[in-house]
């Protein structure tokens, strides 16, 4: 037995490696499905077989979800090739049987292929048995073999073959005669006339599947007439012609000469029966004509093996229970020599000391249990059994249960092998972390939230973009983007090197320049552009006076270099002879600020230039000899940037760390600028880098007219409006004695034209606060507004503002799947002089009675206010006072305010939403809905639910302060004004 599963083993092993027979190849999908069935597929056990007896394969299937249908088939694969075979499933619990008889010996391959709905490929799995022959039990041959005839005498052998298969009997002397064996087992051999005496042995060899044989001395004997010893056996077939006879009164008969060789048994004859096994020895009186050899007599005891001996190699163990029946010879079965009693020698040719089918190389309890099988009660197959002697089940080195009983291993039948599994027993394929339906060791996303639908590989679309995590390369893309097979947006995506255009003024593209550094060798800005990064140049200066600027570069540089962005770098330098030990002590100060992470996050970003910087070369240097600064930024479009005050208005003086927010205020920019690039965008320009004179008679409006509104789609398809404006400054420079930016933080208005008489520019389109002597770029979503314009409409619009500049404004159309796009709408207040009188409803309308449309499906108030004056009373209105804005309707309040009031830093912590950076003016305050060098966003507040569809409604809208009527103190008659835009705008469901 022992020996047929180890060849079993050593055949499969061939075969695999051999390439022979193989698995199906799943082919990875990427289609997304939503909680994946997750399927468990493994053949148990597989045991060798016999030719045309009844075989078992148990399979461990499972489906982690009720109700899903599966189909199972098997396939069989002989050393012949696919073999059609029929087989029967039974279910069990935690799988299936296979129950099939094997119809060859040889290799055979058993593949189970499961079907599963909602899973496009089939699971597979496959194993290999060795199907042994059959046993047909011994051919025996009966006849007889001593006949004795007169001379020139026909002889005929008539005898009879004993097999469980005679047909497959053939019969054949040493010299060549045969006989046919009738279905009987009969059979008849023709000698032809018999001329003298002689001997031959005759040999029937019998079976299908495998061979075995019996064989027979046949002795003729043909009388002579001579007989010395007289006892009636002439001398020619008298093996002691001259011994026992008639003189002792002995006459052969078969009690005394049972082989008739004419030798006395009793008195002369070593072997009676003539098997060439002499008596002494002989354990079996044999048929007469049988020889004994190692064939048919492999112990030697004189027995037929085939007929009469019931243990063939001689070991106390009958033939019918021993494996090894013709094994180890000249031993006696014991349990020291044979544990399980199976007639194999332990020491010698048991290589399965227990019989549990698990060799003893591998068994880890090879003297345990006796005379077991490892199906089911070996999950690990180790040779221990699960129930009684192994304690650790699936040997993952954690014992199943502790010694008073308490259960350690949570996951008690890990998938073999349990190589890695964690504190409680359980492997990564046995957990989902994330419980997503997926388990760990093929989640490719661990940690997903809960309540996320997830693809086949566990991913989920966290940022509803479309695209799984797994293949999504910017898994943290906003809404409102549209992204390409990565899962990148435009904002997300690199921008190229720019390889021509190149200048030396500001906004001008930079061309390439190397730095030599401290630590890190030559800095080369082509090798290094990432598209991703900005920087940030910092250069020290002294002049012949002494006079310097170390005041601000040699301050502590801890926060700065904390504060800037992660996608920004900073360079210090100088100008001066000693720029080697400047730097140096920039590094050292830069180093003495941070923790061991916090180098190890930010250092690298961090570059000190060992080089006097008067003899920059390449682009640096171009922008150095261009503008005679200190100070230079380059953005991620490649533009040379200016930077901005230091001045911190909240605190007095200059703080360095101000310096971070233009790399803040470079990634606001360009999300902005990038914004029309999106395939998504359908863009309209109004202006183009057009002057706008300013001041405040004739220059203070620029209009623009016959801007022709047509877009690919029908307007009312889009959901969504945005703004792009810049406001660029005389020779793109901060403002300066000679020139550059204007001074002030103004108010400044984009007016739409009425559509029948370009004339009349009244309505609101756009509203911004302008800088403190800096450019900026803003992009403001006011989608409320999108029903102000039609299809092919031709509209003008009027810009307003005292502010100087260079102008550029373009609409930005889109549609992002809300369902809803605004279709009309009607202003309904304005706002006023924030004085004790501003809900007089003798100056200022305060009540809007309406009735709704007969088909819309959402209506909102929108609203653009911000407050202007400060200093004209106790309470610092309207400007730097949280006024409130009220609205009552049908009993419903809600109201919008400017907390951002009381903030002196309010502005300064929103550069990431538009605030320009480091202005020079009072820019960090925040003020009563608005900040300087900032757009002004709408607000809107739905109120569909408010409104009465079946009668007039009558909406309230009153300022308030501190939520009661405002009464100012302490007044000096200045203005307190409050610049309101309000309107109920009507919203249809698009598409």
């Amino acid at each position: 037995m022992a020996t047929k599963s180890l060849r079993a083993i050593i055949l499969a092993s061939i075969m695999v490696l051999s390439g022979c027979l193989g698995a199906v190849e799943k082919e990875n999908s990427q289609t997304p499905i939503v909680k994946t069935p997750v399927v468990s597929l493994n053949i148990d056990s597989i045991t060798d077989g016999i030719v045309g007896q009844d075989h078992t394969i148990a399979v461990r299937f499972s489906i982690d979800q009720s109700g899903i249908e599966s189909t199972k088939t098997v396939e069989f694969i002989s050393d012949d090739g696919y073999t059609a075979i029929e087989y029967q499933l039974v279910d069990y619990d935690g799988g299936f049987y296979i129950n099939w008889v094997p119809t060859l010996p040889g290799v055979w391959a058993v593949m189970v292929i499961i079907e599963v709905n909602g899973i496009r490929e089939p699971f597979t799995n496959s194993g290999y048995l060795m199907v042994e022959s059959p046993d047909e039990g011994p051919t025996v041959l009966s006849l007889e073999t001593i006949h004795e005839v007169e001379a020139d005498t026909p002889l005929s052998l008539d005898g009879v073959v004993n097999h469980s298969t005679v047909l497959s009997c053939e019969l054949i002397t040493d010299d060549g005669k045969t006989a046919d064996v009738d279905e009987q087992g009969g059979f008849s051999l023709n000698l032809g006339i018999i001329e003298e005496s002689q001997n031959f042995v005759l040999t029937a060899t019998c079976g299908k599947w495998t061979k075995s044989n019996d064989s027979r001395t046949i002795h003729i004997i043909v009388s002579s007439g001579d007989d010395a010893d007289g006892d009636g056996i002439s001398d020619d077939d008298d093996a002691c012609p001259n011994g026992f006879g008639e003189d002792d009164g002995w006459v052969p008969n078969p009690t005394t000469d049972r082989d008739s060789d004419g030798c006395h048994d009793f008195e002369e004859d070593p072997d009676d029966d003539n098997d060439l096994i002499p008596d002494s020895e002989d354990n079996c009186a044999s048929d007469i004509g049988w020889v004994s050899d190692s064939s048919n007599d492999y112990d030697s005891d004189g027995c037929a093996d085939n007929s009469e001996d019931d243990d063939d190699d001689n070991d106390g163990i009958s033939d019918a229970d021993d494996d090894c029946p013709l094994g180890f010879l000249n031993w006696e079965s014991t349990l020291y020599t044979d544990w399980d009693h199976d007639g194999c020698n332990d020491f010698e040719e048991d290589l399965d000391d227990d019989n549990d089918s698990v060799l003893d190389l591998n068994d880890s309890c090879w003297r345990g249990q006796k005379n077991w099988q490892a199906i089911g009660i070996d999950f690990d197959s180790d040779g221990c059994e699960d129930g009684s002697e192994d304690e650790d089940d699936d040997n993952d080195g954690i014992n199943d249960v502790n010694g008073t009983g308490v259960i350690l291993d949570l996951c008690p039948q890990t998938p073999q092998p349990a190589l890695e599994v964690d504190e409680n027993g359980c492997a990564a394929s046995e957990l989902d972390s994330d419980s997503d339906g997926i388990t760990d060791d093929i989640d490719a996303c661990p940690g997903t939230p809960s309540g996320n639908a997830v693809n086949e590989f566990g991913c989920a679309d966290l940022d509803g973009d479309g695209i799984f995590s797994n293949v999504d390369n910017c898994p943290d893309s906003m809404a409102k983007w549209t992204v390409n097979q990565f899962g990148c947006a435009v904002y997300q995506q690199s921008q190229p090197w720019k390889t021509s255009g190149y200048g030396s003024g500001r906004m001008d593209i930079v061309k390439h320049f190397s730095l030599p550094t401290l630590d890190s060798g030559t800095w080369s800005f082509q090798n290094q552009w990432t598209g991703d990064d900005t920087y940030l140049f910092l250069f020290k200066y002294t002049d012949t006076s002494g006079n310097s600027n170390n005041g601000d570069w040699g301050a502590n540089p801890t926060k700065l270099v904390k504060s800037l962005p992660e996608n920004a770098h900073i360079f210090f330098g100088s100008f001066d002879s000693t720029f080697h030990n400047d730097v140096l002590g920039r590094k050292n100060a830069v180093l003495n600020g941070l923790s061991t992470a916090e180098e190890e996050k930010i250092m690298p970003r961090v570059h000190f230039i060992d080089m006097d910087m008067s003899g920059a070369s390449g682009g640096i240097g171009d922008l150095i000899n261009s503008w005679g600064s200190f100070y230079y930024g380059i953005d991620r479009f490649q533009r040379a940037r200016e930077t901005g005050s230091l001045s911190a208005w909240t605190s007095g003086g200059n703080d360095i760390s101000h310096w971070a927010y233009e790399s803040q205020m470079w990634n606001y920019e360009f999300m902005s600028e990038i914004r029309e690039t999106d395939p998504a965008i359908d863009v309209i320009t109004i202006v183009e880098e057009e002057w706008h004179s300013g001041g405040w008679s004739s220059g203070y409006r620029s209009t623009y007219s016959d801007i022709n509104i047509t877009l690919p789609n029908n307007i009312s398809s889009y959901d969504t409006l945005e703004v792009f404006h810049e406001h660029g400054c005389e020779d793109r420079r901060n403002r300066h004695s000679g020139g550059g930016c204007h001074e002030w933080d103004y108010l400044a208005y984009l007016k739409i034209c009425d559509r029948d008489n370009s004339t009349i520019c009244g309505t609101e389109f756009m509203r911004w606060i302008t800088t403190y002597g800096r450019e900026g770029r803003w992009l403001t979503d006011i989608s409320p507004y999108l029903f102000m314009l039609d299809d092919g409409d031709t509209r003008s619009f009027k810009y307003e503002g005292a502010n100087k500049g260079l102008m550029t404004i373009k609409l930005l159309f889109s549609d992002w799947g809300s369902g809803y796009s605004s279709s009309s709408g009607e202003k309904i207040f304005s706002g006023g002089e924030f004085d004790g009188d501003y809900n007089n409803e003798s100056k200022y309308k305060r009540q809007h009675n309406f009735s709704t449309l007969t088909n819309y499906d959402k209506v909102k108030i929108v609203a653009t206010i911000t407050g202007h004056g400060f200093n004209q009373d106790q309470a610092n209105c309207a400007e730097f006072c949280d006024h409130e804005h009220h609205y009552y309707l049908n009993g419903n309040h809600a109201y919008e305010w400017h907390p951002i009031v009381h903030d002196n830093e309010g502005c300064e912590n929103d550069i990431e939403n538009g605030v320009v950076a480091n202005q020079y003016g009072s820019w960090p305050y925040g003020r009563a809905g608005w900040c300087a060098g900032q757009d002004v966003d709408q607000w809107t507040y739905d109120i569909t639910s408010w409104v009465d569809n079946s009668t007039t409604n009558n909406l309230v809208y009153k300022g308030l302060f501190n939520g009661q009527e405002y009464n100012p103190q302490d007044t000096n008659g200045g203005s307190r004004q409050i610049r309101a835009n309000i309107w109920l705008v009507y919203y249809d469901q698009t598409g």
